[in-house]
Protein backbone atom coordinates (compact mmCIF):
# COMPACT_ATOMS: atom_id res chain seq x y z
CA UNK A 1 0.00 0.00 0.00
CA UNK A 2 1.15 3.48 -0.81
CA UNK A 3 0.87 6.34 1.57
CA UNK A 4 -1.54 8.88 0.28
CA UNK A 5 -0.15 12.36 0.02
CA UNK A 6 -2.51 15.24 -0.27
CA UNK A 7 -1.72 17.94 -2.86
CA UNK A 8 -0.97 20.64 -0.28
CA UNK A 9 1.46 18.30 1.43
CA UNK A 10 3.07 17.50 -1.93
CA UNK A 11 3.60 21.20 -2.62
CA UNK A 12 5.23 21.64 0.78
CA UNK A 13 7.71 18.87 -0.09
CA UNK A 14 8.49 20.52 -3.45
CA UNK A 15 8.97 23.88 -1.77
CA UNK A 16 11.23 22.31 0.85
CA UNK A 17 13.36 20.68 -1.85
CA UNK A 18 13.56 23.98 -3.73
CA UNK A 19 14.68 25.81 -0.62
CA UNK A 20 17.20 23.06 -0.01
CA UNK A 21 18.67 23.56 -3.49
CA UNK A 22 18.83 27.29 -2.96
CA UNK A 23 20.90 26.73 0.17
CA UNK A 24 22.98 23.74 -0.89
CA UNK A 25 23.64 24.92 -4.46
CA UNK A 26 25.71 28.01 -3.54
CA UNK A 27 27.55 26.02 -0.88
CA UNK A 28 28.54 23.37 -3.44
CA UNK A 29 29.66 26.08 -5.87
CA UNK A 30 31.75 27.82 -3.19
CA UNK A 31 33.39 24.53 -2.19
CA UNK A 32 34.22 23.84 -5.83
CA UNK A 33 35.68 27.33 -6.31
CA UNK A 34 37.73 27.07 -3.10
CA UNK A 35 39.19 23.75 -4.30
CA UNK A 36 39.85 24.93 -7.86
CA UNK A 37 40.91 28.56 -7.30
CA UNK A 38 44.43 27.86 -5.93
CA UNK A 39 45.37 26.14 -9.20
CA UNK A 40 44.38 29.10 -11.39
CA UNK A 41 46.05 32.06 -9.67
CA UNK A 42 48.18 32.70 -12.76
CA UNK A 43 44.99 33.07 -14.82
CA UNK A 44 43.61 35.92 -12.72
CA UNK A 45 43.66 39.20 -14.72
CA UNK A 46 46.15 41.82 -13.59
CA UNK A 47 43.48 44.33 -12.59
CA UNK A 48 42.19 41.81 -10.01
CA UNK A 49 45.58 41.05 -8.45
CA UNK A 50 44.98 43.52 -5.63
CA UNK A 51 42.31 41.16 -4.27
CA UNK A 52 44.60 38.12 -4.17
CA UNK A 53 46.24 37.13 -0.90
CA UNK A 54 49.43 39.24 -1.02
CA UNK A 55 51.52 36.30 0.19
CA UNK A 56 50.52 34.34 -2.93
CA UNK A 57 51.04 37.05 -5.54
CA UNK A 58 54.28 35.44 -6.69
CA UNK A 59 52.25 32.55 -8.10
CA UNK A 60 49.79 34.92 -9.80
CA UNK A 61 52.55 36.48 -11.90
CA UNK A 62 52.54 35.65 -15.60
CA UNK A 63 56.29 35.75 -16.19
CA UNK A 64 56.45 31.95 -16.03
CA UNK A 65 55.21 28.98 -18.02
CA UNK A 66 52.86 27.51 -15.42
CA UNK A 67 51.48 28.09 -11.92
CA UNK A 68 54.59 26.79 -10.12
CA UNK A 69 57.85 28.11 -11.62
CA UNK A 70 60.62 25.65 -12.39
CA UNK A 71 64.37 26.41 -12.32
CA UNK A 72 63.34 30.01 -11.96
CA UNK A 73 64.96 33.39 -11.40
CA UNK A 74 63.83 35.31 -8.32
CA UNK A 75 64.02 39.12 -8.29
CA UNK A 76 64.40 40.84 -4.91
CA UNK A 77 64.42 44.53 -4.05
CA UNK A 78 62.14 47.53 -3.72
CA UNK A 79 59.42 48.89 -6.01
CA UNK A 80 61.78 48.71 -9.01
CA UNK A 81 62.03 44.95 -8.45
CA UNK A 82 58.24 44.79 -8.17
CA UNK A 83 57.90 46.50 -11.55
CA UNK A 84 56.08 49.66 -10.52
CA UNK A 85 55.95 52.63 -12.82
CA UNK A 86 53.93 54.07 -15.67
CA UNK A 87 54.21 50.93 -17.80
CA UNK A 88 52.46 49.07 -14.99
CA UNK A 89 49.90 51.85 -14.47
CA UNK A 90 48.97 51.93 -18.16
CA UNK A 91 48.80 48.12 -18.31
CA UNK A 92 46.49 48.13 -15.29
CA UNK A 93 44.08 50.48 -17.05
CA UNK A 94 43.96 48.44 -20.28
CA UNK A 95 41.23 45.89 -19.63
CA UNK A 96 41.57 44.50 -23.17
CA UNK A 97 44.84 42.78 -22.22
CA UNK A 98 44.17 40.67 -19.16
CA UNK A 99 47.77 39.50 -18.64
CA UNK A 100 50.04 42.32 -19.83
CA UNK A 101 53.80 42.59 -19.58
CA UNK A 102 55.02 45.51 -17.51
CA UNK A 103 58.51 44.97 -16.04
CA UNK A 104 61.85 43.16 -15.89
CA UNK A 105 60.43 39.75 -14.98
CA UNK A 106 58.31 39.68 -18.15
CA UNK A 107 61.17 40.85 -20.37
CA UNK A 108 63.57 38.21 -19.04
CA UNK A 109 60.90 35.52 -19.35
CA UNK A 110 60.04 36.45 -22.94
CA UNK A 111 63.62 36.82 -24.15
CA UNK A 112 65.12 33.84 -22.34
CA UNK A 113 62.13 31.49 -22.04
CA UNK A 114 62.88 30.95 -18.35
CA UNK A 115 60.54 31.31 -15.40
CA UNK A 116 60.93 34.56 -13.48
CA UNK A 117 59.05 35.81 -10.42
CA UNK A 118 59.48 38.83 -8.17
CA UNK A 119 59.16 39.15 -4.42
CA UNK A 120 59.92 42.88 -4.66
CA UNK A 121 58.21 45.22 -2.22
CA UNK A 122 57.50 48.93 -2.46
CA UNK A 123 58.36 51.45 0.25
CA UNK A 124 60.76 49.28 2.22
CA UNK A 125 64.46 48.89 2.94
CA UNK A 126 66.64 45.81 2.75
CA UNK A 127 65.49 44.39 6.08
CA UNK A 128 62.06 43.93 4.59
CA UNK A 129 62.69 43.39 0.90
CA UNK A 130 65.67 41.02 1.27
CA UNK A 131 64.89 39.19 4.51
CA UNK A 132 61.41 39.23 5.94
CA UNK A 133 59.21 39.55 2.88
CA UNK A 134 60.88 37.03 0.51
CA UNK A 135 61.53 34.38 3.15
CA UNK A 136 58.08 34.59 4.67
CA UNK A 137 56.43 34.66 1.23
CA UNK A 138 58.34 31.53 0.29
CA UNK A 139 57.32 29.77 3.51
CA UNK A 140 53.77 31.02 3.24
CA UNK A 141 53.31 29.64 -0.28
CA UNK A 142 54.64 26.25 0.75
CA UNK A 143 52.33 26.14 3.76
CA UNK A 144 49.43 25.54 1.37
CA UNK A 145 48.89 21.93 0.39
CA UNK A 146 48.56 22.47 -3.40
CA UNK A 147 51.92 24.23 -3.67
CA UNK A 148 55.49 23.00 -3.70
CA UNK A 149 57.72 25.94 -4.58
CA UNK A 150 61.40 24.99 -4.79
CA UNK A 151 64.19 27.46 -4.14
CA UNK A 152 65.22 29.57 -7.14
CA UNK A 153 68.04 28.71 -9.49
CA UNK A 154 69.20 32.33 -9.57
CA UNK A 155 68.47 35.43 -7.52
CA UNK A 156 68.78 39.00 -8.83
CA UNK A 157 69.11 41.43 -5.92
CA UNK A 158 68.45 45.00 -7.04
CA UNK A 159 70.27 47.62 -4.99
CA UNK A 160 68.59 51.00 -5.45
CA UNK A 161 71.10 53.83 -5.26
CA UNK A 162 68.31 56.35 -4.73
CA UNK A 163 66.72 55.19 -1.47
CA UNK A 164 67.98 51.82 -0.17
CA UNK A 165 70.46 53.41 2.24
CA UNK A 166 68.01 55.95 3.66
CA UNK A 167 65.24 53.33 3.90
CA UNK A 168 67.64 51.04 5.79
CA UNK A 169 68.34 53.76 8.33
CA UNK A 170 64.61 54.36 8.80
CA UNK A 171 64.00 50.65 9.42
CA UNK A 172 66.88 50.54 11.91
CA UNK A 173 65.47 53.48 13.82
CA UNK A 174 62.06 51.85 13.91
CA UNK A 175 63.10 48.29 14.80
CA UNK A 176 66.63 48.14 16.22
CA UNK A 177 66.62 50.94 18.79
CA UNK A 178 63.57 49.55 20.59
CA UNK A 179 65.44 46.75 22.37
CA UNK A 180 68.98 46.53 20.98
CA UNK A 181 72.22 48.35 21.80
CA UNK A 182 73.34 50.69 18.99
CA UNK A 183 76.92 50.48 20.24
CA UNK A 184 77.05 46.79 19.28
CA UNK A 185 75.45 47.14 15.87
CA UNK A 186 78.65 46.21 13.97
CA UNK A 187 78.93 42.97 15.94
CA UNK A 188 77.78 40.53 13.25
CA UNK A 189 76.56 37.91 15.74
CA UNK A 190 74.66 40.53 17.71
CA UNK A 191 73.08 41.91 14.53
CA UNK A 192 72.06 38.39 13.58
CA UNK A 193 70.17 38.15 16.89
CA UNK A 194 68.37 41.34 15.90
CA UNK A 195 67.45 39.87 12.50
CA UNK A 196 66.14 36.70 14.12
CA UNK A 197 64.12 38.69 16.64
CA UNK A 198 62.54 41.02 14.11
CA UNK A 199 61.92 38.15 11.74
CA UNK A 200 59.99 36.26 14.40
CA UNK A 201 57.98 39.23 15.61
CA UNK A 202 57.35 41.23 12.43
CA UNK A 203 56.56 38.71 9.74
CA UNK A 204 54.45 40.29 7.01
CA UNK A 205 52.79 36.90 6.46
CA UNK A 206 51.97 34.24 8.96
CA UNK A 207 52.36 30.64 7.89
CA UNK A 208 48.89 29.49 7.00
CA UNK A 209 47.53 27.20 9.68
CA UNK A 210 43.98 28.40 10.28
CA UNK A 211 41.08 27.21 8.18
CA UNK A 212 40.05 30.82 7.52
CA UNK A 213 43.41 31.69 5.95
CA UNK A 214 43.09 28.72 3.64
CA UNK A 215 39.85 30.02 2.16
CA UNK A 216 41.73 31.71 -0.66
CA UNK A 217 38.77 32.28 -2.96
CA UNK A 218 36.44 33.57 -0.22
CA UNK A 219 39.03 36.12 0.89
CA UNK A 220 39.68 37.04 -2.76
CA UNK A 221 35.95 37.65 -3.25
CA UNK A 222 35.61 39.66 -0.03
CA UNK A 223 38.64 41.86 -0.72
CA UNK A 224 37.60 42.38 -4.33
CA UNK A 225 34.19 43.69 -3.28
CA UNK A 226 35.74 45.82 -0.53
CA UNK A 227 38.27 47.35 -2.95
CA UNK A 228 35.49 48.46 -5.28
CA UNK A 229 34.42 51.04 -2.69
CA UNK A 230 37.94 52.34 -2.02
CA UNK A 231 39.37 52.33 -5.56
CA UNK A 232 38.34 55.90 -6.42
CA UNK A 233 39.75 57.30 -3.18
CA UNK A 234 43.02 55.43 -3.78
CA UNK A 235 43.31 56.85 -7.30
CA UNK A 236 42.68 60.38 -6.02
CA UNK A 237 45.41 60.09 -3.38
CA UNK A 238 47.82 58.53 -5.88
CA UNK A 239 47.31 61.38 -8.34
CA UNK A 240 48.01 63.94 -5.59
CA UNK A 241 51.29 62.20 -4.79
CA UNK A 242 52.37 62.08 -8.43
CA UNK A 243 51.37 65.66 -9.19
CA UNK A 244 54.60 67.07 -7.76
CA UNK A 245 56.81 64.40 -9.39
CA UNK A 246 56.32 65.16 -13.08
CA UNK A 247 59.13 65.33 -15.60
CA UNK A 248 58.63 68.28 -17.91
CA UNK A 249 60.49 70.30 -20.50
CA UNK A 250 62.34 73.35 -19.24
CA UNK A 251 60.22 76.45 -19.88
CA UNK A 252 61.46 79.97 -20.43
CA UNK A 253 59.43 81.30 -17.51
CA UNK A 254 61.34 78.99 -15.20
CA UNK A 255 64.22 81.41 -15.42
CA UNK A 256 62.31 83.31 -12.75
CA UNK A 257 61.86 81.88 -9.28
CA UNK A 258 58.29 81.04 -8.30
CA UNK A 259 56.78 80.28 -4.92
CA UNK A 260 55.85 76.80 -6.12
CA UNK A 261 59.42 76.04 -7.15
CA UNK A 262 60.77 77.33 -3.87
CA UNK A 263 58.30 75.23 -1.90
CA UNK A 264 58.96 72.00 -3.80
CA UNK A 265 62.64 72.31 -4.63
CA UNK A 266 64.23 74.32 -1.81
CA UNK A 267 67.58 73.30 -0.31
CA UNK A 268 69.19 74.89 2.73
CA UNK A 269 70.41 77.99 0.83
CA UNK A 270 69.32 77.80 -2.78
CA UNK A 271 66.54 76.70 -5.03
CA UNK A 272 67.89 73.93 -7.29
CA UNK A 273 66.21 72.31 -10.25
CA UNK A 274 67.57 69.05 -11.62
CA UNK A 275 67.81 69.59 -15.36
CA UNK A 276 68.83 66.74 -17.63
CA UNK A 277 70.08 67.21 -21.17
CA UNK A 278 68.29 64.63 -23.35
CA UNK A 279 69.22 65.02 -26.99
CA UNK A 280 69.05 68.76 -27.60
CA UNK A 281 66.28 69.35 -25.05
CA UNK A 282 66.40 70.14 -21.34
CA UNK A 283 64.04 68.28 -18.99
CA UNK A 284 63.28 69.12 -15.36
CA UNK A 285 63.22 66.49 -12.60
CA UNK A 286 62.30 66.82 -8.96
CA UNK A 287 65.30 66.76 -6.63
CA UNK A 288 63.54 64.87 -3.85
CA UNK A 289 64.25 61.15 -3.33
CA UNK A 290 65.65 60.68 -6.82
CA UNK A 291 69.37 61.08 -6.23
CA UNK A 292 72.16 59.37 -4.26
CA UNK A 293 72.04 60.04 -0.48
CA UNK A 294 74.13 63.24 -0.58
CA UNK A 295 72.38 64.57 2.53
CA UNK A 296 73.76 61.69 4.66
CA UNK A 297 77.15 61.51 6.34
CA UNK A 298 79.70 58.92 5.33
CA UNK A 299 79.08 57.07 8.61
CA UNK A 300 75.33 56.98 7.89
CA UNK A 301 75.95 55.61 4.40
CA UNK A 302 78.32 52.94 5.73
CA UNK A 303 75.69 51.90 8.28
CA UNK A 304 73.02 51.68 5.57
CA UNK A 305 75.32 49.54 3.42
CA UNK A 306 76.13 47.33 6.42
CA UNK A 307 72.40 46.64 6.81
CA UNK A 308 72.28 45.72 3.12
CA UNK A 309 75.25 43.36 3.56
CA UNK A 310 73.83 41.57 6.62
CA UNK A 311 70.34 41.34 5.12
CA UNK A 312 71.78 39.85 1.93
CA UNK A 313 73.78 37.27 3.90
CA UNK A 314 70.67 36.29 5.85
CA UNK A 315 68.76 35.78 2.60
CA UNK A 316 71.63 33.86 0.99
CA UNK A 317 71.71 31.44 3.93
CA UNK A 318 68.00 30.76 3.64
CA UNK A 319 68.16 30.37 -0.14
CA UNK A 320 71.28 28.23 0.08
CA UNK A 321 72.18 26.76 -3.30
CA UNK A 322 70.75 29.71 -5.24
CA UNK A 323 73.35 31.78 -7.08
CA UNK A 324 73.07 35.51 -6.34
CA UNK A 325 73.79 38.52 -8.55
CA UNK A 326 73.68 42.05 -7.16
CA UNK A 327 72.29 44.51 -9.72
CA UNK A 328 73.32 48.11 -9.10
CA UNK A 329 70.47 50.45 -10.08
CA UNK A 330 71.44 54.13 -10.48
CA UNK A 331 69.16 56.82 -9.09
CA UNK A 332 67.18 59.00 -11.49
CA UNK A 333 69.61 61.92 -11.36
CA UNK A 334 72.57 59.57 -11.88
CA UNK A 335 70.92 58.15 -15.00
CA UNK A 336 71.09 61.37 -17.05
CA UNK A 337 73.49 64.06 -18.21
CA UNK A 338 72.58 66.39 -15.39
CA UNK A 339 72.75 70.15 -15.43
CA UNK A 340 71.51 72.52 -12.75
CA UNK A 341 69.58 75.72 -12.62
CA UNK A 342 70.66 77.47 -9.50
CA UNK A 343 69.14 80.52 -7.85
CA UNK A 344 71.40 83.53 -7.42
CA UNK A 345 70.92 87.17 -6.41
CA UNK A 346 70.37 88.05 -10.06
CA UNK A 347 67.87 85.25 -10.70
CA UNK A 348 68.34 81.73 -12.01
CA UNK A 349 71.24 80.79 -14.24
CA UNK A 350 72.09 77.60 -16.15
CA UNK A 351 75.33 75.98 -15.08
CA UNK A 352 76.98 72.98 -16.66
CA UNK A 353 78.93 72.33 -13.54
CA UNK A 354 78.17 73.18 -9.97
CA UNK A 355 80.64 71.59 -7.62
CA UNK A 356 78.59 71.96 -4.48
CA UNK A 357 75.77 69.88 -5.93
CA UNK A 358 76.75 67.86 -9.01
CA UNK A 359 80.05 66.72 -7.56
CA UNK A 360 78.31 65.51 -4.38
CA UNK A 361 75.98 63.39 -6.51
CA UNK A 362 78.93 61.91 -8.39
CA UNK A 363 81.04 61.30 -5.27
CA UNK A 364 78.15 59.63 -3.45
CA UNK A 365 77.41 57.44 -6.45
CA UNK A 366 81.06 56.32 -6.82
CA UNK A 367 81.33 55.55 -3.11
CA UNK A 368 78.14 53.45 -3.14
CA UNK A 369 79.18 51.51 -6.24
CA UNK A 370 82.56 50.68 -4.71
CA UNK A 371 81.06 49.56 -1.41
CA UNK A 372 78.36 47.38 -2.99
CA UNK A 373 80.90 45.83 -5.37
CA UNK A 374 83.17 45.03 -2.40
CA UNK A 375 80.32 43.08 -0.80
CA UNK A 376 79.79 41.09 -4.01
CA UNK A 377 83.50 40.25 -4.27
CA UNK A 378 83.82 39.43 -0.58
CA UNK A 379 81.10 36.77 -0.61
CA UNK A 380 81.37 35.52 -4.16
CA UNK A 381 78.18 37.14 -5.47
CA UNK A 382 77.92 38.33 -9.04
CA UNK A 383 77.89 42.08 -9.66
CA UNK A 384 76.00 43.72 -12.51
CA UNK A 385 76.41 47.46 -13.05
CA UNK A 386 73.81 48.83 -15.49
CA UNK A 387 74.85 52.50 -15.24
CA UNK A 388 76.68 52.72 -18.56
CA UNK A 389 73.81 51.22 -20.58
CA UNK A 390 71.23 53.33 -18.76
CA UNK A 391 73.16 56.55 -19.37
CA UNK A 392 73.80 55.68 -22.99
CA UNK A 393 70.06 55.25 -23.56
CA UNK A 394 69.15 58.44 -21.66
CA UNK A 395 71.30 60.60 -23.96
CA UNK A 396 68.58 60.43 -26.60
CA UNK A 397 65.34 59.59 -24.76
CA UNK A 398 63.53 59.78 -21.44
CA UNK A 399 63.68 56.35 -19.77
CA UNK A 400 61.66 57.14 -16.65
CA UNK A 401 57.98 57.90 -16.24
CA UNK A 402 56.78 61.37 -17.17
CA UNK A 403 54.61 61.43 -14.05
CA UNK A 404 56.05 58.63 -11.88
CA UNK A 405 59.66 59.61 -12.48
CA UNK A 406 61.06 57.37 -9.74
CA UNK A 407 60.58 54.28 -11.90
CA UNK A 408 61.48 53.27 -15.43
CA UNK A 409 59.00 53.58 -18.26
CA UNK A 410 58.66 50.75 -20.80
CA UNK A 411 61.80 51.83 -22.67
CA UNK A 412 63.73 52.08 -19.41
CA UNK A 413 62.74 48.61 -18.23
CA UNK A 414 63.90 47.16 -21.56
CA UNK A 415 67.25 48.97 -21.31
CA UNK A 416 67.66 47.82 -17.71
CA UNK A 417 66.75 44.19 -18.50
CA UNK A 418 68.92 43.99 -21.62
CA UNK A 419 71.87 45.30 -19.64
CA UNK A 420 71.38 42.57 -17.02
CA UNK A 421 71.27 39.88 -19.72
CA UNK A 422 74.34 41.19 -21.53
CA UNK A 423 76.41 41.22 -18.35
CA UNK A 424 75.39 37.77 -17.12
CA UNK A 425 77.04 34.69 -18.63
CA UNK A 426 74.35 32.60 -16.95
CA UNK A 427 71.49 34.49 -18.62
CA UNK A 428 73.13 34.81 -22.03
CA UNK A 429 73.08 31.05 -22.47
CA UNK A 430 69.26 31.14 -22.65
CA UNK A 431 69.04 33.68 -25.47
CA UNK A 432 66.95 32.17 -28.24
Amino acid sequence: MFMRIEFPQFMKVIKLLSNFKLIVGPIVIMIFLELAFPYFLHKIPLYLHAAIDSGLLGLAQTSKRSLIPDDYILILGDSNAAGLGEWFNESLKDRRNLWPDFHTAHILHNKLNVDVISFGGAGAGNLMNLVFSPITQFKYINSFGPYNLKKPKRILVIFDEGNDVSDNLKELKKLFLKKFDLGRIYDNKYFRLFLDDVFQNNNPYEVSTSSLKRLIFSRFLYKGIKDLFSENKYQENWQKILKSQKIHKLKLNEVNTSYKQERLLKTSRHTILNVALVGSEKWVFSNKNFRPPIELTEDDIKLGIYVFEQSLLYASEFFKGSKIDIVYLPSVTSSYNLLTIKESGLGLSLRKSNYSYLSKIKESEIFLVQEVKKIAEKYGFGFIDVRQDVRSASKSQIIHGMVDQNHFNEVGYHVFSDSIINQSDYLKQFIQ
